[in-house]
C-alpha cells in the first residue's frame, strides 16, 4: 500500500513539473527557459482567460511569473491599455469570444507584438479570422506563429492538465 501511494504521489509530481516547465516555456516565448540565466528576463504582459488562471494559478506564483518577466497578468476580457512596447503572451481557450476580443487587441494595436498559445486545438476558420484581423491591422508581422497546447499532440496537453 505505502509503495502504491509513493508512487502515485511520484507521478502527480512529475504531471505537475511537465506542466510547469510547458507554461514557463510558453512564457518565455516558446523557448525553454533556462532557470540559471544571467541576463534580464524580457518584460512581457500575460493575457489569459479565465480557463488559463485556472491552469496558471495553482502552477506558478506572482514571484515567479515576476521572475519570468511578466510585469503584468490580465484576464482577456478586463479593460486593458495600450503598452505598445511590451509583448503580450496569450493563454486562452479558442473560443469565439476570446478570438473576437483578440482581434480587437490587434486592431487597437495594444502590444509590441502577440504571442498566441490556445490550450486547445484551434479550428482553421478562426486562425483566419485571426489572420484577417491582423493583416486589417497591419499586425502580421508582430504576430507570432499561434500555438496549441505546449506539447505537440493536444491529447497529451490536455491529459496533463486533467491529472
Amino acid at each position: 500500500m505505502a509503495a502504491a501511494a509513493a508512487a502515485t504521489a511520484a507521478a502527480a509530481a512529475s504531471i505537475r513539473e511537465r506542466q510547469t516547465v510547458a507554461l514557463k516555456r510558453m512564457l518565455n516565448f516558446n523557448v525553454p527557459h533556462i532557470k540559471n540565466s544571467t541576463g534580464e528576463p524580457v518584460w512581457k504582459v500575460l493575457i489569459y482567460d479565465r480557463f488559463g488562471q485556472d491552469i496558471i494559478s495553482p502552477l506558478l506564483s506572482v514571484k515567479e511569473l515576476r521572475d519570468m518577466g511578466i510585469t503584468l497578468h490580465l484576464l482577456l476580457h478586463s479593460d486593458r491599455d495600450p503598452i505598445p512596447d511590451v509583448p503580450a503572451v496569450y493563454f486562452v481557450m479558442p473560443t469565439e469570444e476570446n478570438i473576437d476580443r483578440m482581434c480587437q487587441d490587434l486592431r487597437n494595436q495594444l502590444y509590441e507584438s502577440y504571442y498566441l498559445n490556445f490550450i486547445s486545438a484551434i479550428s482553421r476558420s478562426k486562425l483566419e479570422d485571426i489572420a484577417n484581423a491582423a493583416l486589417a491591422a497591419s499586425a502580421v508581422t508582430q504576430v507570432a506563429k499561434p500555438l496549441t497546447g505546449q506539447i505537440s499532440q493536444t491529447r497529451k496537453w490536455k491529459l496533463l492538465w486533467t491529472l
